[in-house]
């Protein structure tokens, strides 16, 4: 006679999130237990309560930015800000630096370091000293390498493309490109 599966449980009750609106999104520290952040109407609001309150860090950040945070280093994270550029905190969410390296960013992903590196390479989508496209900086933006061309810009990338390395392989890289597929890319 075959045995009875019992239905997996969840939690007895849910408890609504104090300190984040509606529609807020948020990002988990990877490296940093019960630690999270969200981007919302500029304001940058963290938890390290996991996730049951929220209190704001730091304000002025672009309203429409994208937030992401380094997998495997605590505290480091990413807004790519739209015509803001590209924003860095080290610290939680305390402090944000502007890279003057990049002119606009609508989205930032990680993959696997360079040999030799020791940080994850940054690949991104829009613009840096006025050419438009996909880039790969591998010292934490610095300096940056396009690594598509003018024939690779699948109908405009920018605005609501994703971006993502592989973890991985160095250099393989994966580009979400507003409704024509998902493609990759290999160095040559």
């Amino acid at each position: 006679m075959p045995r009875h599966r019992h239905a997996p449980r969840g939690p007895a009750s849910w408890s609504k999130v104090s300190g984040l609106g509606t529609g807020a999104v948020v990002v988990a520290d990877r490296a940093a237990a019960r630690t999270f952040s969200s981007l919302s109407g500029g304001t940058l609001h963290a938890s390290t309560d996991g996730g049951a309150t929220f209190t704001p860090r730091a304000t002025g950040l672009p309203a429409d930015g994208r937030l992401t945070a380094v997998p495997g280093v605590a505290g480091d994270l990413w807004i790519a800000g739209g015509g803001q550029g590209l924003l860095h905190s080290t610290d939680g969410g305390r402090i944000f630096t502007r890279l003057t390296t990049v002119k606009s960013a609508s989205a930032l992903g990680f993959g696997k370091a360079a040999p030799g590196a020791s940080y994850q390479a940054l690949y991104l989508i829009d613009t840096v000293k006025d050419v438009t496209g996909i880039f790969r900086s591998t010292d934490k933006g610095a300096t940056w390498l396009r690594v598509n061309d003018d024939a690779h810009q699948w109908g405009s990338i920018g605005g609501v493309g994703v971006i993502t390395g592989d973890p991985d392989t160095y250099g393989r890289v994966y580009v979400g490109t507003n409704g024509r597929g998902l493609q990759y890319g290999d160095p040559s």
